[in-house]
């Protein structure tokens, strides 16, 4: 544990010394992970299962990272921070970067310490990058009792209501306003995030963004609020702070803007993150692409109903033909001895019906490198009655900032 953070690696059990209050502030996860995802043990051992990011209530903060290292002897800061950067390397490939805008390298001091911290770091920047070079107006509808006269005189609410007061007369016109609800959004949740950070530079970065809100509010946050903006051309360039704003709100349970309780959970399941990191890896291979999840049936009734039906995690096509049906699988293959000893019969079983079924030829299982043993790709034959079928199974190192070196070797290996 670091600073306060509790450190976890996904299906890892870690005993951890808990505070009665923390203790019931893991069990209260169990509400957002579901019982078969968290476990914790009378002498404070902690598991959660499948899932990577990080949870937080009141004073408790859990961030779980992905596991790469087990019989390598790495621990402690050491293995925090290379978790940490395969986390932010899955999370720069996938959609959650249309929003992030991850850079390629991270601050090597928030590095080892704390994900979300590396978030509300991004953030503040964004926050003030954006706004210090334009500030986002709009042009609201207003309507007032006033002793001016602006836009149009509302002459049946001034008879209504002024019928005593011929000084004052109801109004209605257009100002170009900060106080919109781009701004408000934006404010609302950098306030909350400053009573939430406890990373000093994230504390004078958002403090010195705000300062370009001044004319905003704190308003209550509501999803319909929310899903109501609008952008144009006029305020586009917004959108991308807006939607990391939204990010945030989302992903903050609503006991946050209740109370003084903070209830924050970003989680992923980490084997459709490594999933789609494959796959956008594939779709960036100069004259290929790929599909993700595609789903074909198989087994039709004679009334024409689809009673079976398959779900490859990656296809990969050549000039319109599927060239390779892949599987991505985090876990350990637990490389040793020229042999891959934890490749279950079933995923065997698994790719050569997606083989059948597509009627490829070449088949690939695909797994991250762990404890940074070199593992060569090993293929394997596969025959029935018919065909024979090519598997090949690989690992390939997700560490690595680059992931051009990371396609050349899916290229060099399967294509």
């Amino acid at each position: 544990m670091s600073g306060g953070i509790i450190t976890l690696f996904e299906d890892r059990k870690t005993k951890v010394d808990l505070s009665r209050s923390q203790i019931n502030d893991i069990l209260f996860f169990k509400r957002i992970l579901g019982n078969q995802c968290i476990r914790i043990d009378y002498d404070g051992s902690i598991q959660i299962m499948h899932y990577v990011g990080f949870l937080s209530r009141g004073n408790t903060r859990v961030q779980i990272l992905p596991k790469i290292y087990e019989k390598a002897g790495i621990k402690g800061e050491d293995e925090i921070k290379e978790s940490t950067r395969v986390l932010y390397n899955l999370l720069r490939v996938s959609d959650y970067n249309k929003v992030l805008h991850l850079p390629e390298n991270i601050k090597s001091s928030l590095g080892q310490i704390d994900f979300l911290e590396i978030f509300i770091g991004i953030f503040a920047d964004r926050i003030y990058k954006t706004y210090s070079t334009k500030m986002n107006r709009e042009y609201l509808e207003i309507e007032e009792n006033s002793a001016f006269i602006k836009g149009k005189i509302c002459f049946q609410k001034t008879m209504k209501h002024n019928l005593l007061r011929r000084d004052l007369h109801y109004v209605n016109y257009q100002s170009f306003e900060h106080d919109n609800a781009i701004n408000n959004v934006v404010k609302t949740v950098a306030i909350r995030l400053l009573k939430y950070t406890r990373d000093p530079e994230n504390r004078k970065n958002l403090k010195k963004a705000l300062m370009f809100l001044d004319d905003a509010k704190q308003i209550e946050l509501s999803l319909p609020l929310i899903q109501s903006v609008k952008f144009t051309r006029l305020n586009i360039e917004f959108e991308s702070v807006f939607n990391m704003a939204k990010m945030f709100y989302l992903n903050m349970q609503p006991e946050n803007f209740a109370g003084e309780e903070s209830i924050f959970s970003f989680l992923i399941p980490v084997n459709d993150l490594y999933e789609h990191y494959l796959y956008k890896l594939f779709s960036e291979i100069d004259g290929y692409s790929a599909k993700h999840e595609d789903v074909r049936s198989f087994a039709v009734t004679c009334e024409g109903i689809n009673i079976l039906r398959v779900k490859p995690d990656i296809l990969v096509y050549n000039k319109n033909k599927i060239v390779l049906v892949a599987d991505a699988k985090y876990k350990n293959p637990c490389f040793d001895k020229g042999n891959y000893n934890n490749i279950n019969r079933d995923d065997i079983y698994q790719v050569f019906a997606y083989a059948k079924v597509y009627g490829i030829k070449k088949t690939a299982l695909i797994y991250p490198l762990f404890d940074d043993i070199p593992t060569p790709k090993i293929r394997i034959i596969l025959r029935d009655d018919a065909d024979e079928i090519e598997l090949n199974i690989l690992c390939v190192d997700i560490k690595k900032n680059n992931f051009e070196e990371v396609k050349a070797q899916l290229i060099e290996e399967l294509l």
